[in-house]
């Protein structure tokens, strides 16, 4: 049975909730444990209860998007330090989310409802909430301040989200003139050719070199254009495959970041993270070794979270965090030695945020040159494809006419 309730404390401050019961004694007994007196208790309506588990069995497909979980955590903190209870938030907020977070909030109600707490209601679901999300609220749960710890996760949250829309809005660009010329040269090859070959094909004259080979390729294509298809699609399938299997994702992921510009953008973007999630979680009151521990399953690189297991374990035998970052290549001088300057302040997660700022600064200028330095060379490239085939096909034209003429 479910029963809603008003309970106020010792300064007048009323809260409103609901819990499960089997029975009205059960329920005031349940309250009775709280600080506060019982000023309401009624047993919420068959119908009502029946609406709100209709609801909790619609299914749905996917998982909470980063988006809605920055709002989620963002309303959550609001309404908390409005001075709403846990499960009244969940509920107001179940209402206006998206069918799939909406799912899920309804689930976490029920758990809450039961009594247990929020975070370990979240941990049922690591798919939407991850280790970052579920240990922040925790701590914050325990602490007394599961209002600030839910402020901190949405701007982390936040902060992630952006970075990863630059990264996703530098790479748009690149990608759309990359597939329009290969579309070129597909339509070039497959329909337009053909028909010119065969004209060309049946003179007796020799073609030029630009010609042969453009007779070449096009005569492959149109015969074997099944096969580049299957190609692309085995060489795309092949990556996704290697990316789920770990040794071979450390393998993809450390050419990834000996690429020229896309491994710097990996590399600012795996440092603007860790110093990011470290901040917060240390913000949030998070041991450090722990905190770690959260982090390595944050970032996107194998060969970041490698290297931050190695931390943490360095930090196990008493190194500070300074020290406990050796590596070079992955972590440039200066977030060593910031790091001893806001260990020895005490201002480490202040200093951490610093590094981030400045590394997806990094991230962002990198991804907008990144478009101004293809553009010409892609361009370029277009035109260099379209005069080749234009050449191809004016040359032996213009031989021929000039042999006509005399």
């Amino acid at each position: 049975m479910l029963f809603s309730y008003q309970i106020t404390d010792n300064k007048g401050k009323i809260t409103d909730g609901s819990i499960e019961a089997t029975s009205m004694r059960e329920a005031r007994n349940i309250l009775a444990s709280k600080e506060g007196t019982v000023i309401d208790l009624s047993e919420v309506a068959k119908g009502k209860s029946k609406g709100k588990a209709g609801k909790g069995r619609q299914i749905t497909f996917g998982k909470v998007k980063l988006l809605e979980k920055v709002m989620f955590a963002k309303h959550l903190s609001v309404m908390i330090k409005a001075g709403m209870s846990i499960d009244g938030s969940l509920e107001v907020l179940s209402e206006g989310a998206s069918p799939t977070l909406a799912k899920r909030l309804d689930d976490i109600l029920i758990e809450v409802r039961k009594g247990n707490s929020l975070s370990s209601a979240l941990k049922k679901y690591p798919r939407d909430f991850d280790l970052l999300f579920v240990n922040m609220v925790g701590v914050g749960e325990k602490g007394g301040t599961l209002a600030n710890n839910l402020n901190l996760l949405s701007v982390q949250q936040q902060k992630s989200y952006e970075l990863k829309n630059k990264i996703k809005s530098a790479a748009m660009y690149p990608a759309l003139i990359i597939i329009a010329i290969f579309g070129l040269i597909a339509v070039i090859s497959v329909f337009v050719l053909p028909k010119i070959t065969s004209f060309f094909t049946t003179l007796k004259v020799e073609l030029p070199l630009t010609t042969r080979i453009l007779i070449t390729v096009s005569g492959f294509f149109s015969t074997y254009w099944w096969l580049v298809l299957a190609l692309i699609v085995v060489i795309v399938v092949g990556i996704r495959i290697m990316s789920r299997i770990p040794g071979t994702r450390l393998i993809l992921h450390k050419i990834i970041l000996g690429l020229p510009v896309i491994g710097k953008i990996s590399k600012n973007m795996n440092l603007a993270l860790f110093c990011r999630t470290l901040s917060s979680l240390l913000n949030s009151g998070i041991p450090i070794d722990n905190a770690l521990q959260i982090v390595s399953q944050t970032l996107t690189n194998d060969v970041y979270k490698k290297e931050v297991t190695k931390i943490y374990h360095t930090i196990l035998k008493g190194t500070s965090l300074a020290d406990a970052i050796s590596n070079k290549d992955l972590f440039p001088t200066i977030v060593g030695r910031m790091s001893k300057v806001g260990e020895r302040s005490g201002n480490l997660s202040d200093v951490l945020d610093y590094l981030a700022d400045f590394y997806e600064l990094e991230v962002d200028t990198t991804t907008k040159n990144l478009s101004s330095m293809l553009e010409p060379i892609l361009l370029a490239f277009i035109g260099l494809v379209v005069a080749f085939v234009a050449m191809s096909i004016i040359n032996p034209i213009y031989d021929l006419t000039s042999k006509v003429g005399r």
